[in-house]
Parts: C-alpha cells; structure tokens; sequence
C-alpha cells in the first residue's frame, strides 16, 4: 500500500510506462550507515524493467530535498542500495505530479477493468488503422456517437495497448489524436 499521495500518483506512472515489467510499493528493506550509526530504511518503492534491471525509488516532496539533513542521509541511502547491487532514485513531486499526463494516466485508469473487445470497438480500430491518425470527434462524428461513448470505446482500447495518444502533449478530456500500435 501506499503510504502517501505522492507514491500513489507516481504509481500511475509506473502502471502505465511500457518499460516496467512490475513494481510495489514499500520492499523490504535495507540497512544504511550514518553518523556512526546503523539505521533502517525501507524504499518507496520497487520497479523490475522488462531488461532485467531493478531499482528502488524514493519519493518527496521537491521542497525537502533541499534539507541538508535530508540530502546527506539519501546519499548514505543511495550508497546502501548500490552496495546491494540496486539504484536508489529519488523522484520529486515536480517529476510525477506533472500535467496533462497525469491527469490522463488516472482517466485511463478508469478503463482498466473493462474487458474484452466490442464490435463497434472492432470497427472503429478499423477506422483508426485506415486513418493512420484521427481525432476522438471525428471517430465520433463518423460513427454518430455521443462524445461520451466514443471516449469509453477509445480509452477501453487504449488501456489494452491497442491503440495510442500523446498522453505528454494532448490532455484527454478535450479531443486528442487517436492512432493505432501496428
């Protein structure tokens, strides 16, 4: 479980970047020296790429990285991790809390427990593929559909990897490109 909002968001991230094969929050965790002394630390989280590698991140606020306190004691960390054989990442606020991705990663979620593929979903993957690259109106418009219903269709899709939008430049909720994997 997460233990903030912050690890939660960046969990919308790691669910939905093609490169990370699974990942979990608060991972056993480690030893570290500081001032002489022995202490705990348990990472934010875990993330196992689809290449093998493993890393541990560390989430905070952009603000509490200035801490000199704070900034000697994720050295320390980070140096526990690497003695381990895993990369200690810290991950900012202003990394994951970033707009219109964000936004469009927690729409997309929405879709995630739709299953299985319509006919009309069939048909406009279709359309999309003939098109190369269409705009959710326009599908919408082709097919007389309410706007509503065409971003249900389209985002199921699109949460099942089949078809694409610039989830960095194009927000969702307007009229974002639409085009297909293959």
């Amino acid at each position: 479980m997460c233990e903030s909002t912050l690890e939660f968001d960046a969990c919308f991230h790691h669910e939905y970047n093609e490169t990370i094969e699974t990942f979990g929050s608060q991972p056993e965790g480690f030893y570290y020296c500081f001032e002489g002394k022995r202490l705990p630390y348990t990472p934010d989280a875990i993330l196992r790429y689809i290449d093998g590698t493993t890393k541990f991140h560390e989430y905070k606020p952009y603000s509490k990285t200035f801490d000199p306190v704070f900034r000697a004691k994720f050295v320390a960390k980070k140096e526990a991790a690497r003695v381990l054989g895993t990369e200690l990442i810290l991950v900012t606020d202003k990394q994951i809390r970033v707009n219109p991705i964000l936004n469009n990663l927690k729409l997309l979620h929405r879709y995630s427990g739709i299953y299985g593929v319509t006919d009309i979903q069939h048909e406009l993957l279709q359309l999309i593929r003939k098109s190369g690259k269409v705009q959710l109106h326009d599908i919408a418009s082709e097919y007389k559909l309410p706007i509503a219903e065409t971003r249900s269709f389209l985002y199921s899709l699109m949460n099942k990897g089949l078809v694409k939008a610039d989830l960095n430049q194009d927000d969702l909720t307007c009229n974002p490109s639409i085009w297909c994997n293959t």
